[in-house]
């Protein structure tokens, strides 16, 4: 029964996002590609089935220490170093739909049978909850407690020892949202711990940890307009945090900035991005829903510069490293942009089945996972 939602969900998104370049033609990249910053593989691997269910595939890795470990489709986890060395580390008994989650001791692993899974480093079982819902980010964990957020919009606690459900929090959902949710994250607030997430009602909220009990909420925006599509205000990017600000953002609505404590909102601006805002030194970096990427000024919110040259590639979260911003896009390439005026710089090919997420930061360079499970480390010079 899972799958089928997990694939009616996916082709909702696809639907949904017409106005994010799904349905229009990518932007023809320039030939040559620019290579003012050279992309250059230093090892690769393929990890499973190449031709592997790309609706839950090519799940982005997670780092911990000084070694990456990827999820995939067919239900294993690999160890991967960081001169890469690959170590098997276990299998469960269905597919994973979400990057892991990994501390000292423990795996938190989601699976398509809408089942969290808490696992030791040697990959026994603790507990298995069935939450009966597709999580599709990783989970957030503390010594106590491991918080997802499904699919269905509801966010979920479970005891960490037990794996006994402490309390789960759902506003109403809209029909038709884009697939995927935002990923909560952890701040502090005047009446304490607490996670905020966005929803896909157009809403970002505060719970606290104990009880899941609201602390404060603002609506980014309202579904308005005539058509379904029209409609859609999802708030599917994880918020951003700079200091005591937290950064949310809607697809079809706006930027606004609140605070963290009190859940006062600061500023706002239009923005229409389904996308994480990324918190930089001196400006913070968005991609719009049409692929532009931006940079704003983190003190006003007026944009410092647009780059227009990836519109509708579906590009990915952004990343920096070394004065360049480094992202993904679907037909499989990682690009660079420079972070002080926005040219295009580099740009690389790197799976042939195209790109779901984006780059992380490894070691010097970045690993990208591909839809065909070919995980690749990349040196940016």
């Amino acid at each position: 029964m899972l799958n089928r939602v997990l694939l009616t969900a996916v082709a909702l998104w696809f639907t949904a996002c017409a106005s994010g370049g799904l349905k229009e033609s990518p932007k023809a990249l320039p030939d040559p590609l620019p290579s003012d910053v050279e992309l250059n593989i230093q090892w690769w691997h393929i990890l499973g089935d190449e031709f592997s269910d790309p609706s839950i595939g090519g799940l982005k890795p997670t780092l911990m220490a000084d070694n990456a470990y990827v999820a995939l489709n067919s239900g294993d986890v690999v160890q991967v170093s960081q001169k890469g060395v690959v170590s098997s580390l276990g299998k469960i008994d269905a597919a994973i739909t979400a990057p892991l989650s990994v501390d000292e001791q423990s795996f938190v692993i989601s699976d398509e049978q809408g089942r969290v899974h808490l696992l030791t480093r040697d990959f026994e079982t603790v507990w298995t909850l069935e939450l009966k819902a597709l999580v599709t980010e990783a989970a957030v964990m503390t010594d106590q407690r491991v918080f997802v957020q499904s699919i269905d919009g509801r966010v979920s606690a479970i005891e960490r020892i037990t794996g006994r459900l402490l309390w789960s929090y759902q506003d109403a959902e809209p029909d038709l949202t884009l697939t995927g949710t935002s990923q909560p994250v952890l701040i502090s607030t005047a009446e304490g711990d607490a996670l905020v997430t966005g929803l896909a009602n157009g809403k970002v909220v505060a719970l606290s940890v104990v009880d899941g009990s609201v602390i404060w909420e603002y609506r980014i925006t309202r579904a308005s307009g005539k058509t379904d599509v029209s409609r859609l205000v999802d708030v599917d990017a994880r918020v951003s945090l700079d200091g005591s600000r937290v950064i949310a953002s809607s697809y079809q609505g706006d930027l606004v900035v609140i605070d963290a404590a009190s859940g006062r909102v600061l500023q706002a601006r239009p923005f229409s991005t389904y996308r994480s805002i990324l918190v930089g030194d001196s400006a913070w970096y968005g991609v719009l829903a049409n692929s532009h990427i931006v940079a704003l000024d983190p003190v006003s919110l007026e944009q410092q510069w647009a780059n227009s040259d990836l519109e509708f590639r579906q590009v990915s979260e952004l990343i920096e490293i070394d004065g360049a911003l480094l992202a993904t896009d679907r037909e499989g390439f990682l690009h660079a942009i420079d972070t002080e005026n926005g040219e295009f710089i580099g740009s690389r090919h790197i799976d042939w089945r195209g790109v779901q997420t984006e780059p992380v930061l490894f070691a010097d360079g970045v690993l990208v996972q591909g839809v065909s499970t070919r995980l690749k480390y990349i040196e940016v010079r």
